[in-house]
């Protein structure tokens, strides 16, 4: 190579190293934070499934019964936990934290509301301007089952409680021994056991993961979570009767928080949000 070839390198070499590198005391351009959205459709009831005696073929063995939870207590619980995912995957994000209007669940059947309440999301979440600034969109949406599963009932949908108060003969008393081979338990004081009487919180819920500025649904995520409470040390018969209703409630919470953000990654942390916004679907 000539000398002028060889200036003509430096130079090239020399004009790339300083176009690589930002001027002497300014910061780099930091890269813009990506913003999430995290939206619940959830809602603020739970539906508590209680086992009885088979009393005749055409008759289900389960109680069904509603309850209403004061405020928003499962949505934030929800949005806690995608929020807890969130910031362990990417600190630096912006989220902002959604939730379906009440009024928007009441009235839908068990077994339509993973449909119906994630096609009302999607369709107000497609119709809001702001969409333009969010990078990712998070839905949390009820997912029904129509089997038993490892031992919790039939046909459980959304958030609720599947209490199991008979032992392996069909009773409710003291009389059934525990064994190494009943499922395992926990204690309200976290000390695990096993035993084939408990009080399960369950969180069926399909989690959707959507590109914001198209709606394209990017991936989606089936969860069946459960956790069995039972209290080896309690005198009480009745295993739905071994706390207090606040005790269970604030267990209920604290898994539902946890396997939200199963849902989205099993990474867990400490977060505490602002409270979301309601979100109601435009009347069409």
């Amino acid at each position: 190579m000539s000398r002028n070839g060889i200036k003509w390198a430096r130079a090239v070499l020399v004009a790339a190293m300083f176009a690589a590198w930002p001027a002497f005391g300014q910061a780099p351009i930091a890269e813009k934070p990506k913003v999430y959205a995290l939206v619940s459709a959830i809602g603020s009831e739970i539906t508590v499934v209680r086992q009885r005696r088979d009393v005749g073929s055409n008759i289900e063995p389960y109680r069904r019964y509603k309850v209403p939870v004061p405020g928003m207590d499962m949505d934030a619980a929800v949005l806690r936990g995608l929020d807890r995912a969130v910031a362990s995957d990417d600190p630096e994000s912006k989220r902002i934290f959604l939730r379906l209007a009440p009024d928007q669940i009441a009235g839908v059947h068990g077994y339509q509301r993973g449909q119906v309440l994630s096609e009302k999301a999607l369709a107000t979440l497609a119709a809001m301007p702001e969409r333009k600034d969010w990078d990712r969109i998070i839905l949390v949406a009820p997912r029904y089952l129509n089997v038993a599963r490892e031992g919790i009932g039939p046909k459980l949908h959304g958030i609720g409680i599947y209490i199991q108060p008979l032992g392996r003969g069909g009773r409710s008393g003291e009389d059934d021994i525990e064994s190494a081979l009943d499922p395992e338990t926990i204690s309200p004081d976290g000390e695990k056991s096993n035993s084939y009487k408990y009080v399960a919180p369950y969180f069926y819920a399909q989690l959707w993961v959507i590109d914001a500025k198209t709606m394209k649904v990017l991936e989606t995520n089936d969860r069946y979570d459960f956790q069995r409470i039972y209290d080896p040390k309690s005198t009480a018969i009745d295993v739905a009767q071994q706390m207090p209703a606040e005790v269970l409630t604030n267990m209920v919470e604290k898994f539902v928080e946890r396997a939200s953000a199963r849902a989205l990654n099993d990474q867990q942390g400490e977060v505490i949000i602002k409270e979301p916004r309601v979100v109601t679907p435009a009347v069409r």
